[in-house]
Order: C-alpha cells, then sequence, then structure tokens
C-alpha cells in the first residue's frame, strides 16, 4: 500500500471543494466544486475535467453550455458508460440555489440533457448519494436543502424515469454520506445531519428487491469513526473509506471538528472493517475519490484545517496503490513513456489493443 501525490503538470483544476471525481472507461471526469476567495466570497465551479491516467495530463472539457448545470456543489454525480448523471446541488449561498434536476453529460459528443421525472416528486437538495443498479434503477438518496435532511430513498427507473419514494421513519435523514451498489443492496456509508452519525460499523442498507430498509452489523471489533464529506469507493469484493469530517469532544472546547487521513477496507465478503497504514499526507474532507482503470484510488482536493484552524481548500491529486495493477495497464504505462511519440497508424501495426490507441 502506497499513497503518492501526483505531480502538478499544466493546465491543472484550481483548488476546491464539493467537487465529484468519477471513472469514464479509463479515465476519470471531475466535475464542479466550490471554493472561497477572500474579496469575492463563494464561488462555485462550473467546470468539466477529464484526467488521463497515462500519460498522468489533465483536460478542461468545452461542454455545450445549453443546459449545464446552475448548481454544481455537492451534486451526486455517477458515471454510465459514456456519461455521467449529475444530480441536484447548490450554488451559492448554499441552501438557497438548490437543484432537483437529473443533467446528463454525454462526454462523446459533450452535449448535457435535462431529465424530466414522472411519478414521486423529489426534493431540490445537495450532498446526496447516487447509485446505478443493475436493477435498471437509479437510486438517490437522502441530502439536505440547508434546514432538513431527507431519509428518502428514490427508486428510478432509467427506462421510463418515472420516480418511486421509499421512506424510513425511524431513521434520520443524512447528507455528504456515500452510497454502493451490492447485491442487491444499495449500502449507505457515513453522513450527518450535519454532525456525523454511529461509526462506520452500523451499516444502513436499501433492498432493491423489497423496497425496504435494513441495518447490518460490521463483524469487526473495531471500525471506522463516524464521518461525513469522506470518499467511499467499490474495488472487487472491497470498499475503501478515505479522509472526511468527524468530531471530538474537549472539556476546554467542547465539541470540534477535525479531519481525517485514515484509510480503512471493508471486506464484503466477512464484512469486517481493517485500517489501513497507509495514510493521506494530512487530514481532508469534501474531497472525492475514484478507482482508475489501473485498479488504483485516485483522490482529488477537497478541503483541511491549516495551523489557524481555519481552511484551506486543495488541488493536490492523491494516488492510493490498492492492488497491482492489470498486467495491461502495467505494459501500457511503460510502452506510452519510452514510445509516446509514435503515430498512432505505426502502433496499431505494431499490435498495440486498439483501445489502447485510442488513449493517446
Amino acid at each position: 500500500m502506497k499513497v503518492s501525490e501526483i505531480p502538478v503538470k499544466d493546465p491543472f483544476p484550481t483548488p476546491r471543494s464539493g467537487h465529484r471525481l468519477v471513472a469514464v472507461q479509463d479515465k476519470l471526469v471531475l466535475f464542479g466544486g466550490y471554493t472561497h476567495r477572500p474579496i469575492t466570497g463563494g464561488e462555485i465551479k462550473k467546470e468539466v475535467w477529464c484526467y488521463n491516467v497515462n500519460p498522468g495530463s489533465w483536460k478542461l472539457l468545452y461542454t455545450s453550455e445549453e443546459n449545464f448545470p446552475a448548481s454544481t456543489a455537492s451534486c451526486a454525480v455517477i458515471s454510465h458508460g459514456t456519461k455521467i448523471f449529475v444530480f441536484g446541488g447548490s450554488g451559492v449561498s448554499f441552501g438557497f440555489s438548490n437543484s432537483d434536476k437529473l443533467h446528463i453529460l454525454d462526454l462523446v459528443t459533450l452535449k448535457w440533457e435535462v431529465i424530466t421525472f414522472n411519478g414521486n416528486v423529489i426534493e431540490g437538495g445537495y450532498g446526496q448519494s447516487i447509485s446505478i443498479s443493475s436493477d435498471g434503477h437509479l437510486y438517490i438518496y437522502g441530502g439536505c436543502d440547508g434546514f432538513h435532511y431527507f431519509n428518502t430513498m428514490n427508486k428510478i427507473s432509467m427506462d421510463t424515469w418515472h420516480n418511486s419514494t421509499y421512506y424510513r421513519n425511524d431513521f434520520l435523514g443524512r447528507y455528504r454520506h456515500e452510497s454502493v451498489d451490492h447485491n442487491g443492496m444499495i449500502m449507505i456509508f457515513g453522513g450527518g445531519c450535519p454532525q456525523p452519525t454511529e461509526d462506520l460499523g452500523t451499516i444502513p442498507f436499501f433492498c432493491t428487491k423489497t423496497n425496504s430498509w435494513k441495518v447490518m452489523k460490521a463483524k469487526s471489533g473495531h471500525n471506522p469513526p463516524g464521518r461525513v464529506a469522506h470518499s467511499c469507493n467499490k474495488i472487487g469484493n472491497f470498499i475503501v473509506v478515505t479522509g472526511g469530517q468527524a468530531q471530538i469532544e474537549t472539556p476546554a472546547v467542547g465539541t470540534q471538528n477535525f479531519a481525517l487521513s485514515d484509510i480503512w477496507f471493508l471486506d464484503l465478503v466477512s464484512y469486517m472493517w481493517t485500517p489501513v497504514k497507509a495514510t493521506l499526507p494530512k487530514g481532508i474532507f469534501f474531497h472525492s475519490g475514484a478507482v482508475g482503470g489501473d485498479n488504483c484510488l485516485y483522490t482529488f482536493g477537497g478541503s483541511t484545517y491549516n495551523t489557524q484552524g481555519s481552511v484551506d481548500r486543495l488541488n493536490v491529486l492523491y494516488k492510493v496503490n490498492i492492488f497491482v495493477p492489470p498486467l495491461v495497464e502495467l505494459a501500457w504505462k511503460v510502452f506510452h513513456q519510452n514510445f509516446k511519440h509514435i503515430p498512432r497508424l505505426t502502433m496499431v501495426n505494431l499490435g498495440v489493443p486498439i483501445y489502447l490507441v485510442h488513449r493517446v
């Protein structure tokens, strides 16, 4: 296990928090975010960036202005094929410019589409989670409108865009949690209202077959502490959680927020959490993570507390080597580093797979 900071190469996204990073085929796509400037105040990022793992370069994508989401902070974002789905989000000021729209960006045409739902109404807000299950439905859970925290699971048919809502009345709503689809379960990790909920040893999940809520208890004796604004990703049969914001009680100060730098694994076979010895170089929250085609976890940006106790925003890209990358990815990295100026036709004639040639 190794955590490394990727060197900066221009162009490069500016510091931000509340953005989302997702994997699309062999690339990573960064959407939106928020920053704060001393004079102008809060500013949302109406941007889409693409990161090419090999050769390790960023590119700002000039998508169509028509239907571009107006609220781009703390959206729920997921990839599906060559498209990214963006739901909700807030602008500035938070809670007064919330979105209840689903926007879809086609990364081939770079055009946006707005989806009109039918069925139950979805509340506008930010900080939701989003999952796509093999049953052909989009699942959007939780979030807040700046004043209320939702505990609604929205189950949306991707054929008809019909939405059905399922409440859990004995469950506090939450935002800036994460959700993962696994074997017909939409598993909810962390989040708060706004303070962090119980530790991650308690895992609520929504059963997609029975449309009912249940709770699972991890079998580990030691579990990750409660947190909000963390990253959570599935790699094979493991859930990987990094960072986030937690709280501590001290006699002198009382309740105090702090940033986490830890990394935890949940084994989806044994349902046991394991802390990883390697940690992020600093505590971060409101960052975002995605798993690249090389089986490595990448996290970008987020907020951190400086020595004065105020918040700084980052534009650092961390790479977490968790498992050995696929052999083809290792071979491609070596090939690209040594022969990156070879024409595409020559690569084809040498027998390089066409899907790798298209990465150039």
